[in-house]
Protein backbone atom coordinates (compact mmCIF):
# COMPACT_ATOMS: atom_id res chain seq x y z
CA UNK A 1 0.00 0.00 0.00
CA UNK A 2 1.71 3.42 -0.94
CA UNK A 3 1.52 6.16 1.27
CA UNK A 4 0.69 9.80 0.40
CA UNK A 5 4.92 10.63 -0.48
CA UNK A 6 6.35 7.35 -2.50
CA UNK A 7 5.24 8.81 -5.24
CA UNK A 8 7.04 11.83 -4.72
CA UNK A 9 10.31 9.56 -3.58
CA UNK A 10 10.46 7.44 -6.53
CA UNK A 11 10.86 10.67 -8.69
CA UNK A 12 13.40 11.74 -6.23
CA UNK A 13 15.06 8.93 -6.32
CA UNK A 14 14.89 8.75 -10.07
CA UNK A 15 16.60 11.95 -10.34
CA UNK A 16 19.31 10.95 -7.94
CA UNK A 17 20.25 8.48 -10.41
CA UNK A 18 20.46 10.74 -13.52
CA UNK A 19 22.19 12.90 -11.31
CA UNK A 20 24.84 9.72 -10.16
CA UNK A 21 24.67 8.82 -13.91
CA UNK A 22 25.88 11.77 -15.25
CA UNK A 23 28.30 12.56 -12.53
CA UNK A 24 30.09 9.19 -13.82
CA UNK A 25 30.22 10.14 -17.32
CA UNK A 26 31.56 13.23 -16.34
CA UNK A 27 34.17 11.91 -14.74
CA UNK A 28 34.88 9.08 -17.27
CA UNK A 29 35.24 11.67 -19.74
CA UNK A 30 37.36 13.94 -17.65
CA UNK A 31 39.82 10.31 -17.17
CA UNK A 32 40.53 10.57 -21.00
CA UNK A 33 40.78 13.77 -21.31
CA UNK A 34 43.85 12.96 -18.58
CA UNK A 35 45.29 10.46 -20.90
CA UNK A 36 45.01 12.00 -24.01
CA UNK A 37 47.32 14.69 -22.45
CA UNK A 38 49.58 12.48 -20.72
CA UNK A 39 49.88 10.49 -23.76
CA UNK A 40 50.77 14.27 -25.83
CA UNK A 41 53.30 15.58 -22.97
CA UNK A 42 54.99 12.67 -21.59
CA UNK A 43 54.10 9.61 -23.95
CA UNK A 44 52.89 7.92 -21.57
CA UNK A 45 50.01 5.29 -22.28
CA UNK A 46 48.10 3.65 -19.95
CA UNK A 47 44.64 3.41 -21.28
CA UNK A 48 45.10 -0.19 -22.15
CA UNK A 49 45.87 -0.74 -18.89
CA UNK A 50 43.65 1.32 -16.80
CA UNK A 51 39.98 0.27 -18.50
CA UNK A 52 41.53 -4.02 -17.92
CA UNK A 53 41.73 -2.76 -14.06
CA UNK A 54 38.28 -1.41 -14.20
CA UNK A 55 39.28 1.23 -11.47
CA UNK A 56 36.16 3.23 -10.47
CA UNK A 57 36.15 6.91 -12.09
CA UNK A 58 37.12 8.75 -9.01
CA UNK A 59 39.91 6.40 -8.35
CA UNK A 60 41.58 6.60 -11.96
CA UNK A 61 41.29 9.95 -11.66
CA UNK A 62 43.56 10.26 -8.51
CA UNK A 63 45.15 7.87 -10.50
CA UNK A 64 46.28 9.54 -13.45
CA UNK A 65 46.55 12.70 -11.45
CA UNK A 66 49.74 11.43 -9.26
CA UNK A 67 50.89 9.99 -12.83
CA UNK A 68 50.91 13.46 -14.00
CA UNK A 69 52.44 15.05 -11.29
CA UNK A 70 55.45 12.34 -11.37
CA UNK A 71 55.98 12.70 -14.85
CA UNK A 72 56.05 16.21 -14.59
CA UNK A 73 58.50 15.99 -11.68
CA UNK A 74 60.80 13.48 -13.68
CA UNK A 75 60.70 15.30 -17.01
CA UNK A 76 62.65 18.04 -14.77
CA UNK A 77 66.13 15.99 -14.55
CA UNK A 78 66.79 16.74 -11.00
CA UNK A 79 68.68 15.29 -8.77
CA UNK A 80 69.46 15.52 -4.94
CA UNK A 81 71.64 13.50 -2.84
CA UNK A 82 69.63 11.17 -0.86
CA UNK A 83 70.62 12.83 2.40
CA UNK A 84 69.27 16.14 1.43
CA UNK A 85 66.48 14.08 0.37
CA UNK A 86 66.01 12.88 3.98
CA UNK A 87 65.90 16.49 5.63
CA UNK A 88 70.05 16.46 6.52
CA UNK A 89 69.60 15.00 9.08
CA UNK A 90 71.81 14.51 12.60
CA UNK A 91 73.79 11.20 12.66
CA UNK A 92 76.52 10.25 14.66
CA UNK A 93 79.70 8.02 13.02
CA UNK A 94 79.39 4.49 13.26
CA UNK A 95 82.55 4.31 15.62
CA UNK A 96 81.03 6.56 18.01
CA UNK A 97 78.33 4.01 18.44
CA UNK A 98 79.07 1.25 20.79
CA UNK A 99 78.05 -3.00 20.35
CA UNK A 100 74.98 -1.97 22.74
CA UNK A 101 73.66 1.13 20.80
CA UNK A 102 74.16 0.44 16.89
CA UNK A 103 70.73 -1.34 16.82
CA UNK A 104 68.83 1.64 18.14
CA UNK A 105 70.55 3.93 15.99
CA UNK A 106 69.98 2.26 13.16
CA UNK A 107 66.23 2.43 14.34
CA UNK A 108 65.89 5.70 14.73
CA UNK A 109 67.97 6.51 11.47
CA UNK A 110 65.10 3.89 9.12
CA UNK A 111 62.30 5.65 11.12
CA UNK A 112 63.33 9.36 9.84
CA UNK A 113 63.80 8.15 6.28
CA UNK A 114 60.91 6.56 6.44
CA UNK A 115 58.52 9.45 7.31
CA UNK A 116 60.51 11.11 4.44
CA UNK A 117 59.91 8.83 2.24
CA UNK A 118 62.49 6.84 1.86
CA UNK A 119 63.06 2.88 2.33
CA UNK A 120 66.23 0.85 2.83
CA UNK A 121 65.71 -2.93 2.42
CA UNK A 122 67.83 -6.11 2.09
CA UNK A 123 67.46 -9.13 0.62
CA UNK A 124 69.88 -10.90 2.54
CA UNK A 125 70.73 -10.91 6.51
CA UNK A 126 73.21 -7.31 6.67
CA UNK A 127 74.91 -7.07 9.75
CA UNK A 128 73.25 -3.36 12.14
CA UNK A 129 76.44 -1.89 11.59
CA UNK A 130 77.37 -2.95 8.41
CA UNK A 131 73.90 -1.59 7.43
CA UNK A 132 73.96 1.78 9.57
CA UNK A 133 77.64 2.42 7.81
CA UNK A 134 76.04 1.71 4.21
CA UNK A 135 73.45 4.50 4.84
CA UNK A 136 75.52 6.90 6.58
CA UNK A 137 78.44 6.80 4.80
CA UNK A 138 77.09 5.28 1.16
CA UNK A 139 73.42 5.99 0.38
CA UNK A 140 73.62 9.44 2.08
CA UNK A 141 76.18 10.51 -0.66
CA UNK A 142 73.89 8.64 -3.57
CA UNK A 143 72.63 10.96 -6.29
CA UNK A 144 68.70 9.77 -6.82
CA UNK A 145 65.63 11.58 -8.77
CA UNK A 146 64.65 14.91 -6.94
CA UNK A 147 60.89 13.41 -6.63
CA UNK A 148 59.07 14.95 -3.99
CA UNK A 149 55.61 13.57 -4.58
CA UNK A 150 53.22 12.69 -1.09
CA UNK A 151 52.63 8.88 -0.67
CA UNK A 152 55.94 8.29 -2.53
CA UNK A 153 58.31 5.95 -1.67
CA UNK A 154 62.06 6.45 -3.01
CA UNK A 155 62.98 2.44 -2.47
CA UNK A 156 66.53 1.27 -2.01
CA UNK A 157 67.88 -2.32 -1.64
CA UNK A 158 71.54 -2.81 0.23
CA UNK A 159 72.12 -5.59 -2.82
CA UNK A 160 71.83 -3.10 -5.63
CA UNK A 161 74.88 -1.51 -4.47
CA UNK A 162 76.54 -4.40 -2.89
CA UNK A 163 75.39 -7.84 -5.04
CA UNK A 164 75.57 -10.81 -2.91
CA UNK A 165 76.98 -13.39 -5.43
CA UNK A 166 76.76 -15.88 -3.66
CA UNK A 167 72.85 -15.60 -2.70
CA UNK A 168 72.40 -14.82 -6.77
CA UNK A 169 73.95 -17.88 -8.01
CA UNK A 170 71.71 -20.12 -5.67
CA UNK A 171 68.72 -18.47 -6.73
CA UNK A 172 69.30 -19.05 -10.31
CA UNK A 173 70.03 -22.44 -9.97
CA UNK A 174 67.22 -23.28 -7.26
CA UNK A 175 64.88 -21.63 -10.28
CA UNK A 176 66.43 -23.64 -13.21
CA UNK A 177 65.30 -27.03 -11.04
CA UNK A 178 61.97 -25.51 -9.95
CA UNK A 179 61.03 -24.62 -14.25
CA UNK A 180 62.00 -28.16 -15.11
CA UNK A 181 60.56 -30.24 -12.32
CA UNK A 182 57.57 -28.12 -11.29
CA UNK A 183 54.81 -30.18 -13.79
CA UNK A 184 51.73 -27.50 -12.22
CA UNK A 185 53.32 -24.24 -13.97
CA UNK A 186 53.46 -23.77 -17.82
CA UNK A 187 57.02 -24.57 -18.97
CA UNK A 188 58.36 -21.19 -19.83
CA UNK A 189 61.88 -21.98 -20.71
CA UNK A 190 62.43 -18.63 -21.79
CA UNK A 191 62.48 -18.26 -17.48
CA UNK A 192 65.54 -20.05 -17.85
CA UNK A 193 68.33 -17.57 -19.10
CA UNK A 194 70.14 -19.60 -20.49
CA UNK A 195 72.83 -18.37 -23.48
CA UNK A 196 73.15 -19.03 -26.68
CA UNK A 197 74.97 -22.12 -25.57
CA UNK A 198 75.67 -24.51 -22.73
CA UNK A 199 78.37 -26.98 -22.03
CA UNK A 200 76.01 -30.13 -20.65
CA UNK A 201 78.24 -33.64 -20.28
CA UNK A 202 77.11 -34.32 -23.94
CA UNK A 203 79.08 -31.41 -24.88
CA UNK A 204 78.12 -28.12 -26.46
CA UNK A 205 74.68 -28.16 -27.09
CA UNK A 206 72.41 -25.00 -28.54
CA UNK A 207 69.83 -23.67 -26.18
CA UNK A 208 67.35 -24.51 -28.24
CA UNK A 209 68.13 -28.00 -28.50
CA UNK A 210 68.66 -28.05 -24.59
CA UNK A 211 65.18 -26.76 -24.32
CA UNK A 212 63.85 -29.13 -26.39
CA UNK A 213 65.26 -31.98 -25.02
CA UNK A 214 64.42 -30.85 -21.30
CA UNK A 215 61.12 -29.88 -22.71
CA UNK A 216 60.60 -33.69 -24.32
CA UNK A 217 62.03 -35.10 -20.49
CA UNK A 218 59.56 -33.22 -18.79
CA UNK A 219 56.53 -34.18 -21.02
CA UNK A 220 57.49 -38.53 -20.36
CA UNK A 221 56.41 -37.57 -16.95
CA UNK A 222 53.07 -36.52 -15.44
CA UNK A 223 54.48 -35.16 -12.12
CA UNK A 224 57.71 -35.19 -10.23
CA UNK A 225 58.25 -34.93 -6.39
CA UNK A 226 61.57 -33.67 -5.33
CA UNK A 227 62.47 -35.62 -2.31
CA UNK A 228 66.21 -33.89 -1.63
CA UNK A 229 68.05 -30.57 -3.30
CA UNK A 230 71.35 -29.70 -1.20
CA UNK A 231 73.60 -27.38 -2.05
CA UNK A 232 77.78 -28.16 -1.22
CA UNK A 233 79.27 -25.74 -1.94
CA UNK A 234 79.83 -22.10 -4.09
CA UNK A 235 82.47 -20.80 -6.00
CA UNK A 236 82.41 -17.21 -7.17
CA UNK A 237 85.37 -15.81 -9.05
CA UNK A 238 85.29 -12.56 -10.81
CA UNK A 239 82.71 -12.97 -13.26
CA UNK A 240 82.75 -16.92 -13.26
CA UNK A 241 80.98 -19.09 -10.57
CA UNK A 242 79.78 -22.64 -9.75
CA UNK A 243 77.33 -24.57 -7.57
CA UNK A 244 78.22 -28.16 -6.61
CA UNK A 245 75.48 -29.94 -4.86
CA UNK A 246 72.97 -33.01 -4.84
CA UNK A 247 69.20 -33.85 -6.26
CA UNK A 248 67.00 -36.57 -5.83
CA UNK A 249 63.82 -36.50 -7.39
CA UNK A 250 61.01 -39.18 -8.70
CA UNK A 251 59.60 -39.04 -12.04
CA UNK A 252 55.62 -40.37 -12.63
CA UNK A 253 55.58 -41.60 -16.10
CA UNK A 254 52.90 -40.53 -18.19
CA UNK A 255 50.18 -42.92 -18.65
CA UNK A 256 51.01 -45.25 -15.66
CA UNK A 257 52.03 -45.19 -11.77
CA UNK A 258 55.13 -46.66 -12.59
CA UNK A 259 57.69 -44.21 -11.32
CA UNK A 260 61.89 -43.88 -11.63
CA UNK A 261 64.23 -42.20 -9.27
CA UNK A 262 66.81 -39.79 -10.28
CA UNK A 263 69.68 -39.34 -7.77
CA UNK A 264 72.97 -37.63 -7.99
CA UNK A 265 75.20 -35.51 -8.16
CA UNK A 266 74.53 -31.58 -9.88
CA UNK A 267 76.57 -29.16 -11.04
CA UNK A 268 76.17 -25.64 -12.35
CA UNK A 269 78.69 -23.27 -13.81
CA UNK A 270 78.03 -19.95 -14.12
CA UNK A 271 78.94 -16.49 -15.57
CA UNK A 272 77.97 -12.91 -14.64
CA UNK A 273 76.35 -10.90 -17.50
CA UNK A 274 75.40 -7.10 -16.98
CA UNK A 275 75.41 -8.05 -13.31
CA UNK A 276 73.49 -10.76 -13.41
CA UNK A 277 73.97 -14.22 -13.07
CA UNK A 278 73.28 -17.25 -15.88
CA UNK A 279 73.78 -21.03 -15.96
CA UNK A 280 76.42 -21.61 -18.73
CA UNK A 281 77.32 -25.70 -17.96
CA UNK A 282 75.16 -28.32 -16.36
CA UNK A 283 75.66 -31.33 -14.85
CA UNK A 284 72.55 -33.29 -13.20
CA UNK A 285 70.68 -36.50 -12.61
CA UNK A 286 68.14 -37.35 -15.68
CA UNK A 287 66.93 -34.90 -17.80
CA UNK A 288 69.77 -36.10 -20.36
CA UNK A 289 72.75 -34.17 -18.29
CA UNK A 290 73.45 -37.32 -15.99
CA UNK A 291 77.72 -37.01 -15.17
CA UNK A 292 78.78 -40.27 -16.83
CA UNK A 293 80.31 -43.10 -14.62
Amino acid sequence: MMGPFDENEDEEMDDNEEHDEEYYENLKLENEIKKIKLSLEHGTDLSGQLSEAELPPEIEGKFLDYISQFESEFAKRKTIKVYELAGSPEWKPSDEIGDDEIDEELAKLVKILRKKGISVDTICDVEPRMMYQFITEELFHHETNDIQIPGMIHGFIYEEFHPNHEHDIKNRCKDFVRQVLDKEDEWQPKFLNLPSEINTINGMLTCDVLIERLGNFRDAFSSFTINDYEIKSVEVDGDSGKLTGTMDYTGVIDGSNDTIDFKGGCEFGMKKIDDWWIIDSIIAPGMGLERRL
